[in-house]
């Protein structure tokens, strides 16, 4: 054994060994504290990640209850414009009936006044020329004629009344 402790070799090899059991700790915890450091910054950044997450998440169910109720807008805006849409054609409609109507009221008005003064010119030209046959049918008359005439005239209107 003392021969041993003369090698040179052996005390490189103890120191060696002293050496490596003394710098396994501060490796250790070095090495475990590098790793422990690591593991919390990737827990963080998987919080951060889900916390990002969630929030996108909740954007996406608010943008979507968003798009619902603007599609109910629209769909509602839509239902109103053609309510309306419709009643005012009805109206239009309508209206245009009822100027039809008074515009064949109106014609057929007029149609009648104009046939009346057809009839009354009619009458009066024919009352006209029947005067002007009559005193000419009675100018040609001879005078015996047209006393026996104004005689049975005379008597027909007497009998009238």
């Amino acid at each position: 054994m003392e021969h041993l402790l003369e090698d040179p070799k052996f005390w490189l090899s103890v120191s060696f060994v002293i050496f490596i059991i003394l710098m396994a700790k501060p490796f250790r915890s070095m090495f475990i504290g590098g790793l422990d450091n690591k593991i919390e910054e990737i827990k963080k950044n998987i919080n951060e990640s889900l916390q990002s997450f969630t929030e996108a998440e909740k954007k996406v169910n608010e943008a979507q209850k968003q798009t619902v109720d603007l599609d109910n807008k629209i769909s509602q805006l839509l239902a109103d414009a053609k309510n309306q849409a419709q009643s005012l054609s009805q109206n239009i409609i309508d209206k245009a009936r009822q100027s039809i109507s008074s515009k064949e009221k109106n014609s057929l008005e007029r149609i009648k006044q104009i046939e009346l003064s057809a009839i009354q010119s009619i009458k009066s030209q024919a009352s006209i020329e029947l005067n002007k046959i009559i005193v000419g049918y009675l100018n040609n008359l001879p005078e015996s004629d047209k006393n026996k005439l104004i005689e049975k005239s005379i008597s027909d209107f007497k009998s009238l009344n």
